[in-house]
Formats: C-alpha cells, sequence, structure tokens
C-alpha cells in the first residue's frame, strides 16, 4: 500500500489514531522552536549551579573528600543529561548516545544513567505507532500475522516492536517517530551547547566543533529508513555465513522510509552482557567486534556509522 492509500485507510478506520498523530507531530513542531532552546539552556543553567556548588564545597576539603564530592556532581549531572534527553528524543538525544559511549572516565553510575538512552527512552503510544506503520505500509494487523503493539526498545529516532510476518518469520519492526525530522532539524543547533557543557567537566580535549558537523551530516540520512536497509543489506551480504557475526536479514517487502522490518535475532542488551558475562565471554565478545571492525573497515571500506553499545 502506497503512503496516500495508507492514509486513507487511517482516516477511515481510527479517528483517534490519525488526531494522536497530528497531535505528537504538533508537540515536536512546538518543542523544536523555543521550547526545545529553552530546556537546552535550563540543563546547562542547572548543571552550572551544581558545578558551582561543588566548587565552594570542595574548598577547604582533603583530597578524599574533594574526589567524592567531583564523582557526585558527575552522577548527579549524568541522571539529569540522561532524563532531559531521553524525553526529548532527537539529535540531543543521540548526543546524549555519544557522550555515554566515549566517557569511558566516569563513575560507573554515571556511565548507567547514560546508557539508558541507548535503548530505555520513552516510548511513544501504541496507537501513534500502529498509525506510522498504517501511513507507510497499511494496518499492522492486516500487514504481519502477529504485531506486538508494546515497544521491546525505544532510542532517539525510533522504537522497535516484535511482530511476525505473513510467511511465519519472526521480525523486529523499527518505527520512526513522526515529526522527528523537524525536532533534529532545530536540535543542532543546540548540540554544539550540549558538547561544550558536557566538556567543562569531563572531556577537556573533544573537538565539539567536528562532532556537530558530524551529527549535522549524518542524522539526516538516518531518517530515512531505506539508506539503512541498503546498508544492512550489503553487510547482510558481505557476512553471509560467518562464523561469528550476525547481520539481521532485511523485509523490503514490510519496509520503507520510516518503517525498517529486519529479522528478529534473540540476545542480550551490551549492559546485559557485561553484568553477567565471564571473562571468556568477554574475551571472545571483544575479539569478535574488533574482527568486525578491523574486516569491515580494511576489506569493505565501510563501516558502522553509530557503533555505540546499544547497537550491539
Amino acid at each position: 500500500m502506497n503512503r496516500r492509500a495508507g492514509r486513507g485507510v487511517l482516516v477511515g478506520a481510527s479517528g483517534s489514531a490519525w488526531a494522536l498523530t497530528r497531535w505528537w507531530r504538533r508537540d515536536l513542531s512546538a518543542r523544536t522552536r523555543a521550547e526545545r532552546t529553552l530546556r537546552v539552556w535550563r540543563l546547562t543553567a542547572r548543571n552550572v549551579v551544581r558545578w558551582l556548588s561543588a566548587r565552594v564545597r570542595a574548598v577547604g576539603a582533603d583530597a578524599s573528600d574533594r574526589d567524592e564530592i567531583h564523582r557526585g556532581l558527575l552522577i548527579a549531572s549524568a541522571h539529569d543529561v540522561a532524563r532531559e534527553l531521553g524525553q526529548m528524543k532527537g539529535a540531543l538525544m543521540k548526543a546524549g548516545q555519544l557522550l555515554g559511549f566515549i566517557l569511558e572516565a566516569l563513575p560507573e553510575e554515571a556511565q548507567a544513567a547514560l546508557a539508558t538512552l541507548q535503548s530505555d527512552a520513552p516510548p511513544m503510544a501504541p496507537e501513534l505507532a500502529a498509525s506510522v506503520v498504517t501511513a507507510e505500509l497499511g494496518p499492522p494487523e492486516r500487514i504481519f500475522l502477529d504485531w506486538s503493539p508494546t515497544p521491546v526498545a525505544a532510542a532517539s529516532i525510533g522504537q522497535v516492536h516484535r511482530a511476525v510476518t505473513r510467511a511465519g518469520e519472526r521480525v523486529a519492526v523499527k518505527v520512526q517517530y513522526p515529526g522527528i525530522g523537524a525536532a533534529i532539524g532545530a536540535d543542532l543547533a543546540n548540540v554544539d551547547v550540549l558538547y561544550r557543557l558536557v566538556g567543562a567537566w569531563a572531556l577537556k580535549g573533544l573537538d565539539t566543533v567536528a562532532l556537530v558537523d558530524e551529527l549535522r551530516a549524518r542524522m539526516s540520512e538516518e531518517l530515512d529508513y531505506r539508506i539503512e536497509a541498503a546498508n544492512q543489506r550489503e553487510f547482510a551480504r558481505a557476512y553471509h555465513d560467518h562464523p561469528f557475526i550476525k547481520i539481521p536479514g532485511v523485509h523490503d517487502e514490510v519496509s520503507g522510509a520510516t518503517v525498517l522490518t529486519t529479522d528478529w535475532v534473540e540476545g542480550l542488551s551490551f549492559s546485559e552482557f557485561c553484568s553477567q558475562a565471564t571473562p571468556a565471554a568477554r574475551q571472545h565478545a571483544a575479539e569478535s567486534i574488533w574482527r568486525f571492525a578491523q574486516h569491515s573497515i580494511l576489506r569493505l571500506g565501510a563501516f558502522n556509522g553509530d557503533p555505540h553499545p546499544g547497537n550491539y
């Protein structure tokens, strides 16, 4: 079903879902203006106040107490950043994901807070996700043999649902948030502010300009799931029947610009794996990821442009 037909079915079949979609888009649109900028500056202000308070409390303290004050500052700031950016989604949430990936010097509690941005963002309503699928392909209850309205994960641009195809194959369906493109356009002006904020207390040598430029260039590509599908098919062909690297296959018949359906693969999240893996398993996983990265770059001339732990 094409987009125009999909919209017709949605309006006729579920007026409330269509109204919800318009509300979501309007809400994101409003937040792309002054509100999203204001939220970034409020986040900045809160952390500046937190930093100044920590500096005052550190005056006259011994080395051990100063270390504990600094540790508390990092943990509180990380929780604040994760909570705020998880709600805002878009490019700002993507920035938070990258920070959680590269800030290895942070306390474990702070790293865990930022890691929630990789897969634990607040999801959109089930009716809204279904409306996106309907607009792209048709009602999910008709397109799929079985459709789970509750997402299994939510991230910066979309969320993932379990489903079963008409052929009986278990799949993961990534559904893009409506209006997220407009939100990202406004966010990119704020990302530099965010990086400078975090760089003030954790990333002394970070080239924020280069990171913002890369985000600006890449995030527009991420909005078109057809590009992602083509990239995933390329990697799937390259690693077909590989003994320890699995690239889920793409189901083109139930994919489009805002919906991407791939094979469902059972596994653990990166954080779950780290919390329960044996030393031998950790070593094996590290070697596998290293070999994947080196082979992809040196032999294929291509690599995953968003390699944070939430994507493994």
